[in-house]
């Protein structure tokens, strides 16, 4: 089964020649067809991966690898001392906490 395929320049000119009307009557409202289209499918794209709900093992991959930190409690008592030595740290953690948003 060999087809033996030929194309001819001038008839396919010819055929364009035909269609030239056609086109530059209604090319540009077939451009803005295809425009719109693509802005539909583009949307409907969002919007279903908007939608889409994360599946229950990457939920629980989520979950099990985001642990709590533990902070040293040594850490926490040499913070402490430090803020109690220190009037000036405690003056300043004192302001921090009633009024946080003060530079």
């Amino acid at each position: 089964m060999k087809k033996n395929i030929k194309i001819n320049l001038g008839s396919l000119k010819s055929q364009l020649d035909k269609l030239k009307p056609f086109f530059s009557k209604h090319g540009s409202f077939m451009a803005i067809l295809f425009v719109l289209l693509i802005y539909l499918f583009i949307v409907w794209r969002i919007s279903a991966l908007a939608a889409a709900e994360p599946e229950i093992e990457a939920i629980d991959a989520a979950l099990t690898s985001s642990a709590v930190p533990k902070i040293d409690s040594k850490a926490i008592e040499q913070i402490q001392q430090l803020e109690q030595n220190s009037p000036q740290v405690q003056a300043l953690f004192n302001q921090a906490r009633n009024n946080p948003f003060q530079e």
